[in-house]
């Protein structure tokens, strides 16, 4: 017992490789004790062997599957590990031995909310801090879980308990800055993030926040500023995301590349440079080294489509499909944080069961898979950004007449595609309504040169996801359909994720 004690002591403290010797030992004399695989997860853990965690971890809840303890020490490495489902699983597990358990009920929440499945997650958040109203992680991510789903105004003041049970606790004071900017109270989000730069000289998300709230009161030079002496502690991507994007804006495309450059180097699997990048050179006007980065005809595909399986003709697959858009209950119009003008959107449809959105989604899967594949070498930066693991996610838009798709990018995903099921060419024989390639945003200043694409019913066009692009304003009477899609890279990437609207409650 005694070693015991030692082996968790070492293994809970500044150096938990310290712990090998005698973990190892406690193995070879009891190898099933459910004690001393506990311990030797912990160890794992902290040394970061997640598998090896994960082995430990699971044997200890075979030797006890009684204790509910083991099952959280299990789930909260599945969670590390990425397997969400499973972790979610194994702490429902956890709370039908101890249903008030209000470490399990934390973590389930926890575990939700990384799943993307933040309406989940308030119940065992909600019950947790009834169940121990000074846990401060639970009313921490209580909040974060409001904030997804429009109830800002609740997610404050969970921050503000948190905060009021630990003064010091950074995150919960972080995420009070950006809830209290979503709800109009810049003047105090702006005090306390002044106060949070106080106690913590240059850290990055408070850098951040309140430099992008002395631009929004147009302090751009502020800004600028506060970027780049948060950015002499050390490289932050998201700050110099952020430079980079205010230079642009503040006519500064020189140090705007340089900051890219730098980027690039640093992060070479985030594609987001790229893009600023190409907004720099266009302003810069080197047109050979924009069309080298953009490289249209080597790295964008055109693709049409010409059979569906489940599916007898084209005309009935993308029939189906507009169908299956136009009664989706996701559809958001003109959604929060994003360019879609005069239009609706959905919210994710990579998993939805819709017959012909579902065949939609393998259609996308297998082009992005076999550009995935033949897009290979270390002779040009996205190609360097290739991710080796991937998931697919689909969206579709309609827009009304007069609507459009403002330029923007999907980047830091890798590779983007747009499809579409229905597009009746202008009566001119103009380009209302066409995808357009290389607009600049308003936010960077507008402008930027055109590489058009024809729509066409059927037709799926591939690009990379660091090029701006946009959809070209139309006219007519009928509505433009369209779905849209990426490769998303494991553990860089972005999923579509409508923003919630603040509602009441």
């Amino acid at each position: 017992m005694e070693w015991l004690q030692q082996a968790a002591k070492l293994a809970q403290g500044p150096d938990p490789k310290a712990a090998a010797p005698l973990v190892d030992r406690l193995l070879r004399d009891a190898p099933g004790d459910a004690d001393v695989l506990t311990v030797a997860g912990i160890a794992a853990q902290r040394r970061g062997d997640i598998e090896a965690a994960l082995a430990h971890f699971a044997a200890a809840r075979e030797a006890d599957p009684t204790d509910p303890a083991r099952l959280v020490n299990l789930a909260v490495a599945l969670k590390q590990a990425g397997r969400l489902d499973e972790a979610v699983t194994t702490l429902r597990h956890s709370l039908d031995l101890r249903p008030d358990a209000p470490v399990a009920l934390a973590n389930l929440g926890s575990c939700l909310i990384a799943a993307d499945r933040p309406e989940e997650a308030l119940a065992p958040l909600r019950r947790a801090v009834a169940v121990k109203p000074d846990h401060v992680e639970a009313w921490n991510n209580l909040g974060v879980a409001l904030v997804n789903v429009g109830k800002r105004g609740e997610a404050v003041e969970a921050y503000r308990r948190a905060l009021a049970l630990r003064p010091s606790y950074a995150e919960a004071a972080l995420n009070l800055v950006d809830a209290l900017v979503a709800q109009g109270e810049g003047a105090e989000a702006e005090q306390l993030a002044k106060a949070l730069l106080a106690a913590m000289p240059g850290h990055p998300r408070a850098s951040n926040q309140l430099a992008a709230m002395l631009d929004a009161r147009g302090d751009l030079a502020g800004a600028i500023a506060l970027y780049r002496k948060a950015l002499e502690r050390g490289p932050n991507h998201a700050l110099g995301i952020n430079l980079a994007m205010a230079l642009l804006r503040a006519g500064e495309p020189r140090e705007a590349l340089s900051v890219c450059d730098a980027l690039m180097v640093a992060s070479p699997s985030i594609t987001t440079p790229l893009a600023l990048r190409c907004a720099a050179l266009e302003r810069l006007g080197q047109e050979d080294a924009l069309a080298e980065l953009m490289a249209l005809d080597r790295f964008v595909t055109v693709i049409d489509i010409d059979r569906v399986d489940g599916f007898e003709t084209m005309a009935a697959f993308d029939a189906a499909l507009l169908a299956e858009l136009e009664v989706h209950p996701s559809l958001t119009f003109e959604p929060e944080g994003l360019v879609t003008r005069a239009g609706r959107q959905s919210d994710e449809l990579a998993a939805d069961e819709s017959p012909a959105i579902a065949a939609l989604a393998e259609l996308a899967r297998k082009a992005l898979g076999n550009s995935h594949e033949a897009q290979r070498g270390d002779d040009h930066p996205w190609l360097r950004a290739r991710p080796d693991d991937w998931s697919l996610t689909l969206w579709g838009t309609i827009l009304a007449p007069g609507g459009e798709v403002g330029a923007h990018i999907h980047a830091p995903n890798w590779l983007s595609g747009v499809y579409y099921p229905a597009f009746r060419p202008p009566a001119d024989g103009g380009t209302e309504g066409w995808f357009a390639i290389g607009a600049l945003p308003e936010v960077l200043g507008g402008g930027g040169t055109l590489h058009l694409r024809e729509p066409r019913a059927g037709r799926m066009i591939l690009f990379p996801s660091y090029l701006w692009h946009c959809t070209l304003p139309f006219g007519g009477d009928e509505p433009r359909i369209s779905f849209a899609f990426d490769l998303v890279p494991k553990g860089t990437g972005n999923r579509h994720r409508l923003q919630r609207r603040a509602v009441q409650g």
